[in-house]
C-alpha cells in the first residue's frame, strides 16, 4: 500500500503508517468524482485549472490517474501514531495493475487527489502503487467524516 498526503500534512507517497480501527468502508457513489491526475508542472496547452488546497491555481493533465471508477472501496480509519484520519482506498482488480504501471512512470511527479474537483492533497509519488493507497491530511476528524459521507453516502 501506499500513502497519498496532503501538503499541509504528511510529505508525499510513502509506506502507509499503521491503521488501526476501519471506522466504516463502502464504495463510492458513482456521482462523486474522485480524481488523480498528475499535476502540470510544464504548462502544457489543455490542462485542467483547478485550485489547490490555498485556493492558488493549480494545473492537472488529462486523462487521470485514477477515477471513481477505478475505487472498489473506501474505508475511513484513523492512524496508529496521532489518530490522524485517512481514506484507505482499494482499487478495482481490472484497475490496479493499470495504476500500478502508471504510478511506476511517474515517480518523483507530483499528483492531485480531488473530489468534486475540489483539491483535497497535493502528494509526489514517492514509489508505484496499484492495489491500494492512503489519503491523509483531511482534517480534524469531523471533517473526514463529512467527506466520508459525501464520497459513498454512508454515515461512518
Amino acid at each position: 500500500m501506499m500513502l497519498l498526503a496532503s501538503t499541509i500534512g504528511l510529505a508525499g507517497c510513502q509506506q502507509i503508517q499503521q491503521v488501526v480501527d476501519p471506522l466504516s468502508s463502502a464504495a463510492p457513489l458513482p456521482q462523486a468524482r474522485l480524481l488523480l491526475r498528475e499535476v502540470d508542472e510544464q504548462g502544457h496547452a489543455g490542462a485542467t485549472l483547478l485550485k489547490d488546497t490555498d485556493g492558488r491555481p493549480l494545473a492537472v493533465l488529462e486523462p487521470a490517474l485514477i477515477t471513481t471508477a477505478d475505487i472498489a472501496s473506501i474505508a475511513l480509519a484513523r492512524t496508529e501514531q496521532g489518530q490522524e484520519p485517512v481514506l484507505n482506498l482499494t482499487m478495482t482488480d481490472a484497475a490496479a495493475p493499470r495504476i500500478q504501471a502508471a504510478t511506476e512512470a511517474r515517480v518523483g511527479r507530483r499528483v492531485a487527489f480531488s473530489i468534486n474537483d475540489k483539491v483535497l492533497s497535493v502528494a509526489t509519488i514517492r514509489g508505484p502503487f496499484g492495489k491500494a493507497m492512503q489519503v491523509a491530511g483531511l482534517g480534524d476528524p469531523a471533517a473526514a467524516q463529512r467527506m466520508f459521507t459525501e464520497i459513498t453516502g454512508t454515515q461512518p
